[in-house]
């Protein structure tokens, strides 16, 4: 990404420059981190316009591009891009099919940030209702669990730590699933990103212990069978795989 450039902005103009063509964007696929800085945002998009490039148009951005359907006719420099291939692929069907475990299309919000945050859905059962709440944390107001994410460390260590931070060193059995939003605006010079990560415990409300200035909240049946939905459905939220 370039400086001042939207996540969509981006996406347009490296597939513009790579292989001449227009495109709408339409969903944020699938987002990958290495180490607690680089992000990697997988989209997919519609073509609108353009030419595809041909090879007596190559620059240092790409030789060529061309449509292909069978990947082993290509010599890949990079096999990562194969498992990414295939998410796109079976998101295409499941909107063809309208899977109803599939989220729909959603692109990143626009809202500026100056680091690199870690916000967290935690959803749990209350055993006595079966009713859904929420962690909800209190500074000035009311909000849901927010970190900053630690450039020097895996994002794998900076959940552990807030988790831990939220709930005590003996963190009952958890599980991330997703994604459920990307936030990220730098026309205002400002660069970081907002993540909100859904995570669900197994355990009952009543033998998950607090710490801090935090509190269950009970959402409305409604919200709660989306939550739930998104939980159980492993395509419901937009994967994010650390890269090791």
């Amino acid at each position: 990404m370039e400086k001042g450039e939207t996540i969509v902005e981006a996406c347009k103009r490296e597939v513009l420059e790579e292989t001449g063509l227009e495109i709408d964007c339409t969903t944020i696929l699938m987002v990958e981190s290495a180490g607690g800085v680089w992000l990697r945002f997988v989209l997919t998009g519609k073509v609108i316009g353009g030419t595809l490039k041909t090879p007596a148009q190559a620059n240092r951005e790409s030789l060529q591009a061309k449509w292909v359907s069978n990947l082993d006719e290509l010599s890949l420099r990079a096999s990562d891009i194969i498992e990414l291939i295939e998410k796109a692929r079976s998101y295409v069907h499941a909107r063809k099919t309208r899977d109803p475990t599939w989220h729909l299309d959603q692109l990143p919000s626009l809202r500026a940030y100056a680091h690199l945050l870690l916000r967290l859905v935690i959803v749990i059962k209350k055993k006595a209702t079966n009713r859904v709440h929420i962690l909800l944390s209190e500074r000035t107001s009311w909000h849901l669990p927010t970190c900053q994410i630690n450039p020097g460390k895996s994002f794998h260590s900076t959940l552990r730590k807030f988790m831990v931070d939220l709930f005590g060193a003996e963190v009952p059995t958890h599980k991330p699933h997703g994604l459920l939003s990307i936030e990220h605006d730098a026309r205002d010079g400002k660069d970081g990103v907002c993540l909100t990560l859904l995570v669900s415990f197994r355990a009952p409300l009543e033998e998950v212990p607090i710490i801090g200035k935090c509190v269950w909240h009970e959402v409305s049946k409604e919200l709660g069978d989306k939550l739930l939905q998104r939980v159980v459905s492993r395509n419901a939220t937009f994967q994010f795989h650390v890269v090791k």
